[in-house]
């Protein structure tokens, strides 16, 4: 059985003078102090050097208050992502799985483009933050060398079946015209019971600083053991009755910006904030785009009735024979109608009433019967029709979502498997 070893954080591990974090008053004691060891995971170490970058880089990542009692709180789990990323890139080495250097070039320009900065501006950027830019790569690393693991992994466990597609999109049909909220969550697990109490300090502390001011995405994408840390917890929109009850009942009273206390589940603890809210609805009709192609044959006002009826008979003709806009163009000019067929692209909604009932539900080529006019008789024809967006997910959203649920799943187990069967030993 392997054996662990419970970490005590001395009081003195890290204080914050002039900017920079030290841990001793000489040059040579604060060289040896830094190549302590913090950690034995298995065969290899993580030293207190290693600790204390990982301490900076969250504080100013997070937008955390940069002082000596925020780096002795956050050590504790600093540390314990520190021996996880250690774990997830040892069994990565283990399978034979490899980050390659292009792979590496793409997550930088996620960063760069996250944080508005132009290509090649990663390095400069992450140096003039105050934070080594190895302790950032070694991160990003670790993150895809997991990531691309567990893909690889557990990809013939994650079949997401045609059904089971459909029938999420046919409950969220069924839930049209209730409120969806956009969700973000930081979750803290518990793998060690006697430590809990340490897990629910940690989630009051993140909550204080969040509510103060600090990047709820930052922090997630430090603290939070949730697969969807990468992108600042991000869940996505839902309605409350497809979260668990414990969260469901918070999220329903929070607003816009809100930030929760710390929420108790069978994994964990919970920080929930919601950035958004939406009602779920199907396409508005009126917003599709359409553009339209017309004939138009005029009648004077001193035109009797049966002057009408031949215009419109006209009219008829020619839609009959139509089979596309560049036909109906040319066969209204030969009919004799005296406009531009074009009539350009509106939404359906902005229509003049009486042509916006002939058109709503014409498919392109179709063309609308003809339709009387104060000084004349014109039908239409529908050239092209852009249908409205809908916030309803499509089939390959709903995929994906589903997979990446499963993923999480399976990669939580994976890594608390990792744990246990670890060698761990902590010494600071």
């Amino acid at each position: 059985m392997p054996r662990r070893l419970a970490p005590l954080f001395l009081a003195a591990l890290v204080s914050v003078s002039a900017g920079a974090m030290t841990v001793a008053s000489s040059p040579v004691a604060h060289a040896q102090q830094m190549q302590r060891i913090a950690a034995v995971v298995n065969d290899e170490i993580i030293s207190v050097r290693d600790l204390r970058d990982r301490i900076e880089m969250v504080i100013i990542t997070s937008q955390l208050p940069r002082n000596s009692e925020t780096a002795q709180r956050l050590a504790p789990q600093v540390l314990r992502n520190l021996i996880d990323e250690q774990l997830q890139m040892q069994e990565a080495d283990r399978l034979s799985v490899s980050i390659s250097e292009s792979e590496m070039d793409r997550a930088r320009s996620d960063l760069e483009a996250r944080n508005g900065l132009r290509p090649g501006q990663f390095n400069d950027f992450i140096t003039q933050l105050g934070v080594d830019p190895g302790t950032v790569e070694r991160q990003l690393r670790a993150n895809l060398l997991w990531s691309k693991l567990v893909q690889r992994r557990f990809a013939s466990q994650v079949e997401i079946s045609a059904e089971e597609v459909d029938e999420t999109r046919a409950r969220l049909a069924a839930d049209v015209g209730k409120e969806q909220k956009r969700v973000s969550e930081i979750l803290l697990t518990i793998e060690d019971p006697t430590k809990e109490n340490e897990v629910v300090q940690l989630a009051n502390r993140l909550v204080e600083q969040i509510r103060g001011g600090a990047s709820f995405g930052s922090v997630a994408r430090q603290f939070s053991q949730a697969a969807n840390a990468n992108v600042g917890g991000d869940i996505g929109w839902v309605l409350s009755d497809q979260l668990a009850p414990e969260l469901a009942e918070v999220v329903e009273t929070l607003s816009v910006g809100d930030v929760s206390d710390p929420i108790s589940t069978i994994v964990g603890y919970h920080i929930l904030q919601v950035s958004d809210t939406r009602v779920l609805a199907k396409p508005d009709p009126g917003q599709a785009e359409i553009r339209l192609s017309q004939v138009f044959l005029p009648v004077r006002p001193s035109d009797d009735a049966e002057q009408r009826r031949t215009q419109t008979e006209a009219v008829r003709a020619v839609t009959a024979q139509a089979t596309s806009c560049d036909q109906l163009a040319t066969l209204a000019k030969e009919a004799g109608s005296p406009v531009a067929p074009d009539l350009g692209t509106s939404r359906v909604a902005e229509l003049p009433a009486n042509l916006r009932t002939q058109v709503a539900d014409l498919q392109v080529g179709e063309t609308s019967a003809p339709i009387d006019l104060p000084n004349g008789v014109m039908a239409v024809m529908v050239c092209e029709r852009t249908a409205p967006e809908s916030n309803l997910p499509d089939p390959a959203q709903i995929r994906r979502q589903l997979e990446n649920q499963r993923f999480e799943v399976l990669a939580q187990r994976y890594l608390r498997d990792l744990r246990q069967a670890a060698f761990i030993e902590t010494r600071v």
